[in-house]
């Protein structure tokens, strides 16, 4: 998990301000992740009941932390740059960033 610190001195991320489900929110942009995540916090203004996972299962972090993910919200709506893409997001319980979009994201929107 980056932490904004280790980001802002990173060439590798990008980090900004995408608009999820009409709200905005702090972002992490990672070519690390293949999954995308969000905050319970954040995730709570979505109005977007989450599902449960059938399978749980671990994220480790780069700073050797894990957590276990069971909750996802499904289709969410992610503006960028005025288009709108849909993205399914992992609850995970984070302080530094809002979502944390990763590479199936990005790729399922040919960028």
């Amino acid at each position: 998990m980056w932490r904004r610190r280790d980001s802002e001195s990173s060439p590798d991320v990008v980090t900004g301000i995408l608009t999820v489900q009409s709200h905005d929110v702090y972002a992490l942009i990672d070519p690390g992740s293949i999954l995308s995540y969000v905050t319970p916090y954040v995730a709570m203004e979505f109005g977007i009941e989450p599902e449960h996972l059938h399978e749980l299962f671990s994220v480790s972090t780069p700073v050797g932390e894990s957590f276990v993910d069971a909750w996802v919200y499904r289709d969410c709506v992610v503006t960028t740059h005025g288009r709108d893409t849909m993205a399914d997001l992992l609850e995970l319980g984070m302080v530094d960033f809002d979502v944390i979009m990763g590479m199936a994201w990005l790729y399922s929107y040919f960028a």
